[in-house]
């Protein structure tokens, strides 16, 4: 597997992602990261509570920390059962099955099948 991993000067190695893309997860976008060890994903939100410190600043609260509020979510591959997929009319749903959870991705019909037979491979390492 030549070229997955990128070394850093004063650094631990670190794996650059093999797949990288937006995906619907629980009514939100996502930006989704496929790792050599791990999948990664991000949402970005709106916090409430820094809009009502806002309000209650008038806006001086907004201008140091900014309004949104982005979660990171991580599955490591080993903990990763089973990945199932169901096709749509517009998207296809990648089921990602844990002992504990399940998360679905909602992409593209292309995406869905890189998503899941990469999965599947590392799944087999």
């Amino acid at each position: 597997m030549a070229g997955l991993f990128v070394t850093t000067i004063g650094g631990p190695a670190m794996s650059a992602a093999l797949l990288e893309f937006t995906s619907h997860i629980n009514g939100k976008n996502a930006k989704v990261q496929v790792f050599p060890d791990r999948l990664e994903w991000t949402k970005a939100g709106l916090s409430g509570g820094k809009m009502l410190a806002g309000a209650m600043t008038m806006g001086l609260s907004m201008l140091a920390t900014g309004i949104s509020n982005k979660d990171t979510e991580m599955i490591p591959v080993r903990a990763i059962t089973s990945v199932t997929s169901k096709k749509g009319m517009a998207n296809t749903t990648v089921s990602v099955i844990t002992a504990g959870n399940t998360i679905d991705f909602k992409i593209g019909h292309g995406e869905a099948d890189r998503l899941k037979s990469t999965l599947l491979q590392l799944m087999a390492a």
